[in-house]
Parts: structure tokens; C-alpha cells; sequence
């Protein structure tokens, strides 16, 4: 019998776990409707005021911002598996990781990227898929 009540709870358990899960990735869904919203609501002088600002050029803000997609962040993966940090790449503002998340973001290779970043091969893989392999394997000293 006690092992059914540890199984019941096991199960209570996994399914709390699954809706705190799922009520995490709605939260990410809806932020990110909302920036969408914020930012559609924003003139064009607007915009490129914000790509002055932060040194993006405004397309490269409406491509990877207001389309919606998570994607163009696997750099961000990358490096960790690389074991780089963005202060090695000069910071996040710097002209170098503006070119890494810009290359990222229009990279064609986001589906082998994230396979092999979920099995924790991107490092030995990326010279086969990623443009940004050379500025990383620089940055890790490979």
C-alpha cells in the first residue's frame, strides 16, 4: 500500500511539475506578445531611434524581435557549451556580439544547431553548421 501512495504522489508530483511548466512557457508567450504589441506601437523614427541607441540596424530589430520566433538566441547556448561569456566577447554591447547575435539570427542551420546543442555536441559539430564557429572557437582559444 505504501508504495501505490508514493507512486499516487510521484504522479501528483510530476503533474504539478507539467503545470508549472506549462503556466512558465505561457508566462514567455504572453511577454512576448506583449513586447510585440509595445513595439509595433512604436513609430518608425521611434525604432530607429532604438537602433542608434543600441547599435542594431533596424531591420535586424524587426527580423528577430517582432517576428515572434524564439529564434536566433541559440548563441547564447553556444557559448555556454563553448564556455565563453559574453564579457570575453567584449560585452553585450560590443560591436563583436552584435555580430554574433546578428549571424545567429539569420543563420539557415537553427534546427541541426539546436539538436546538437541538446545533445551536447555543438562544440565538436559547429565547423559542419555554424558561421559563427570560427569567432567562437577564437574566443575559447581552440
Amino acid at each position: 500500500m505504501a508504495s501505490r501512495t508514493s507512486s499516487a504522489n510521484d504522479n501528483t508530483f510530476g503533474a504539478q511539475q507539467g503545470e508549472s511548466g506549462f503556466r512558465t512557457k505561457l508566462r514567455e508567450i504572453f511577454n512576448r506578445y506583449q513586447e510585440q504589441w509595445e513595439l509595433r506601437g512604436l513609430g518608425h523614427d521611434q525604432m530607429e531611434a532604438i537602433a542608434r541607441d543600441t547599435g542594431i540596424d533596424v531591420h535586424d530589430i524587426y527580423d528577430s524581435i517582432l517576428d515572434g520566433s524564439e529564434n536566433g538566441k541559440q548563441y547564447l547556448s553556444m557559448m555556454q557549451q563553448y564556455g565563453i561569456s559574453i564579457g570575453q566577447a567584449g560585452g553585450v554591447s560590443s560591436p563583436l556580439m552584435r555580430d554574433i547575435i546578428r549571424v545567429c539570427a539569420h543563420c539557415s542551420s537553427k534546427s541541426y544547431c539546436d539538436n546538437a546543442l541538446a545533445i551536447g555536441h555543438a562544440v565538436h559539430e559547429a565547423d559542419k553548421f555554424c558561421p559563427n564557429a570560427p569567432v567562437f572557437d577564437n574566443l575559447a582559444g581552440i
